[in-house]
């Protein structure tokens, strides 16, 4: 019986070592969103929120690598309120509009007022994520707290580039660009000239609309003196290239518009007196135009404007993409035209990335219009050309959603 009892003994003292060298890790509370709010509120701490995906892999690094740290479980069970969603299930969806979730994942810091008071964007080290989560319990070092300062006039350079930084790591790139605009507009024109801005305005200074740019657009014979030709010009590529996308992007979702006018109206004045070179670029801003405003007849004529254009450099890339956002905004009686353009440009004698393009095209037009056999033999003949496209090494353009 004694035996007995020193066995039933040492097996509990094992069993306590065992669940006392377990990893610990973030607990997640479930929860609908409301009672998130509601308990963070009562309880007077910060929500930290998880936004996922089911198909991110750096999520599922953070959750196995990082989450599952002692450290780091102990001071988000201790401080946070510990929440996640899937931002394509269920409240997840209406969660991810609300906060304007664009990448992932992204990792939020959330007060019972339901307000945004830190955010962080992309894996880290646990070291590493633990020091940004730490700045959100003081809210004056947070991008939303400098943004407060800034915002209420303290343009000093500290706390712009602090700002600037933080806008930077949350992937707030439009943000950062007027932000940015603001604070070297400001300055000494011929300040911006020298290598401690230079470096910062390589880093922030991302909109056209800005005077400093125009003043450095002016000067870049001087900056390629300075800092190499190749350099300045890929700073100036790179700058009208992100910001005729971010144009594209802000008509399509119908947000900052008035600053997406006042960029177009800068590309366009920049490069006024470059008409070869430029032309794919100022192309691209009025088919942005036309397809905002629903001209898909000016947007058509400008198209085979292009197509007959022989002086006209990426010819075929600008028609691609302006054939599919045909296939997706326009009217159904377009799709023969989209067709039409793809039937062109095979007939073009395309590389084989641009084979991929067309095939992906034509699978959606034909898809839209109801042919599904058609659209599934077109698909089969794209996963064909990406195949051989992989065996050769080559990079395959990625797939547009029908």
């Amino acid at each position: 019986m004694r035996t007995m009892k020193r066995l039933m003994v040492g097996l509990g003292c094992l069993v306590a070592l065992s669940a006392a060298g377990q990893h610990r890790e973030i607990v997640f509370k479930e929860a609908d969103w409301k009672t998130q709010l509601a308990n963070a509120k009562k309880e007077n701490k910060l929500i930290f929120f998880d936004a996922y995906t089911s198909w991110c892999g750096p999520c599922k690094m953070m959750a196995k690598d990082v989450f599952t740290k002692d450290s780091v479980a102990d001071l988000f069970n201790q401080t946070f309120i510990n929440v996640k969603y899937d931002m394509e299930k269920g409240e997840g969806i209406a969660l991810k509009d609300k906060f304007g979730v664009n990448a992932f994942p992204t990792y939020l810091f959330i007060n019972g007022d339901g307000e945004v008071v830190h955010k962080i964007v992309g894996s880290a080290p646990a070291a590493e994520f633990m020091g940004e989560a730490v700045k959100a319990l003081k809210p004056e070092s947070t991008v939303f707290g400098l943004a407060k300062k800034f915002n209420g006039g303290d343009h000093s350079e500290a706390t712009a580039l602090a700002y600037l930084e933080g806008l930077d790591k949350a992937y707030e790139s439009d943000k950062m660009g007027r932000v940015a605009k603001v604070y070297f507009d400001k300055l000494p024109k011929t300040s911006l000239l020298e290598a401690h801005n230079w470096r910062l305005i390589l880093k922030y200074l991302n909109t056209p609309s800005s005077s400093a740019f125009a003043y450095l657009y002016a000067n870049k014979g001087s900056l390629a003196t300075a800092y190499g030709k190749a350099n300045v010009d890929s700073y100036f590529q790179q700058t009208f290239n992100r910001s005729v996308y971010s144009i594209k992007r802000a008509y399509e979702q119908k947000t900052e518009l008035k600053d997406a006018a006042e960029r177009a109206a800068a590309i366009r004045k920049l490069l006024a007196d470059e008409p070869v070179s430029s032309k794919p670029m100022l192309s691209q801003l009025d088919l942005t135009e036309y397809a905002a405003s629903n001209q898909w007849d000016k947007f058509s004529a400008r198209l085979n404007k292009i197509w007959n254009d022989d002086s006209f450099p990426q010819k075929i890339s600008v028609v691609v993409t302006a054939a599919n956002d045909m296939v997706s905004r326009a009217p159904a009686k377009y799709y023969p035209e989209a067709l039409n353009w793809a039937v062109k440009i095979s007939e073009a004698n395309p590389d084989l990335f641009t084979k991929i393009q067309v095939a992906d095209l034509k699978k959606r037009i034909l898809k839209k219009q109801g042919k599904t056999a058609d659209a599934e033999s077109m698909a089969l003949e794209a996963m064909a050309l990406r195949k051989e496209a992989s065996e050769k090494g080559q990079m395959t353009p990625p797939m547009m959603k029908d």
